[in-house]
C-alpha cells in the first residue's frame, strides 16, 4: 500500500511565493521598452500606519473626527480596504483617505453609510447610531474648511 503525502503545507507555500512576486517592485513599461517615460507624477504621500489608522482621531477634541477614527477609520484611513478600492475609482489626484477629501457632502455620506455602495457595506442604525453618523457626516463635510 503507498504512503500518501500531505501536500497542503507545499501548496500553502506556493500561494504565499506567488502572491509575494505579485507584489514585487514593477518597471515602468518605459524602461523595459526604452522608451521616453511619460510625464512623471508626484510622489503620493506616505499613508498612515495600521497603528495610526486604529487610533486615528482618538484623542481628538471633536467628536465627529472621534466617531470617525472608532467606526470608520479602519477601512478609509491608511492603506487599507476602503482606501484601495475608492483610489481604484477615483481620479487622479483625488484622496481616498475620506479625512483628506474637501468635497464630501454630509448627506451623501449619510446615503453611502445607510445604502453602501460598491465594496462598502449598508451599516444599520444598530451599528451605527443616526445621531453618530450625522456627527461623523457632518465633521467629514466640514473638511471644506479644516
Amino acid at each position: 500500500m503507498m504512503k500518501r503525502r500531505n501536500l497542503g503545507p507545499i501548496a500553502i507555500a506556493a500561494a504565499v511565493i506567488a502572491l509575494g512576486a505579485c507584489y514585487g517592485t514593477q518597471e515602468p513599461a518605459a524602461a523595459s521598452t526604452g522608451a521616453a517615460p511619460a510625464v512623471a507624477q508626484a510622489a503620493a504621500p506616505a499613508m498612515p500606519t495600521q497603528v495610526e489608522a486604529v487610533t486615528f482621531g482618538m484623542n481628538s477634541a471633536e467628536e465627529g473626527e472621534r466617531l470617525y477614527g472608532r467606526e470608520c477609520a479602519f477601512c478609509h484611513v491608511g492603506r487599507n480596504t476602503g482606501t484601495i478600492m475608492l483610489q481604484k475609482r477615483l481620479p487622479p489626484g483625488t484622496p481616498a483617505q475620506l479625512h483628506e477629501r474637501t468635497n464630501l457632502p454630509a448627506a451623501y455620506v449619510r446615503l453611502v453609510v445607510r445604502n453602501g455602495l460598491v465594496n462598502m457595506p449598508p451599516l444599520s442604525r444598530a451599528e451605527l447610531s443616526d445621531a453618530d453618523l450625522d456627527l461623523i457626516a457632518q465633521w467629514l463635510a466640514a473638511g471644506r474648511s479644516r
